[in-house]
């Protein structure tokens, strides 16, 4: 059933926050199962996927893609240099930004880490069938989508507010 915007049931909508939560920390443990990267920590090992899927491309702009602020941002990419799975370059049109991409090695890790997850993935969901795999993936795509487009939303409120705050 549709319901018209913001009135989707209160209930409904507490229990899709506390699965969202809930699987947000089996992941993180699911994460940590193995010990591939000890260098690279879950989080930024996202960053080094989302890159790798949107190479060459700008930190702020890899930020604003992945709901998260500059400063986790740089962090991330921080880790990422050090481990030398990241590196960057001026950029041609505008010397004050860094372009980034996905290093050799980056790539190499990202492979073995993906085939790995899968692998243990699989283990876990042997009676899943396709249809289901892509109602959940297709699910989650979604609300991933809609919750990043309502942070990046937010932020520019803000933003506006406090321009209007700051000229008063």
């Amino acid at each position: 059933m549709q319901w018209p915007p913001n009135e989707a049931p209160t209930e409904l909508l507490g229990r899709l926050l506390d699965e969202v939560a809930r699987t947000s920390r089996l992941l993180r443990s699911f994460s940590h199962l193995d010990h591939t990267d000890p260098e690279v920590s879950n989080a930024s090992h996202h960053v080094l996927k989302t890159l790798d899927l949107r190479q060459p491309t700008h930190a702020a702009d890899l930020a604003g893609h992945l709901g998260i602020g500059t400063a986790a941002m740089s962090r991330h990419l921080a880790e990422l240099e050090q481990a030398g799975l990241v590196d960057k370059r001026p950029s041609d049109h505008d010397a004050r930004r860094q372009v980034l991409w996905v290093t050799e090695a980056g790539s190499d890790r990202l492979e073995a880490r993906a085939q790995l997850r899968i692998q243990r993935l699989r283990a876990l969901l042997p009676d899943w069938d396709e249809q289901q795999l892509i109602l959940v993936a297709d699910a989650l795509n979604e609300l991933n989508n809609s919750m990043i487009q309502g942070i990046q939303e937010h932020r520019e409120l803000q933003a506006e507010e406090s321009q209007d705050t700051a000229h008063e």
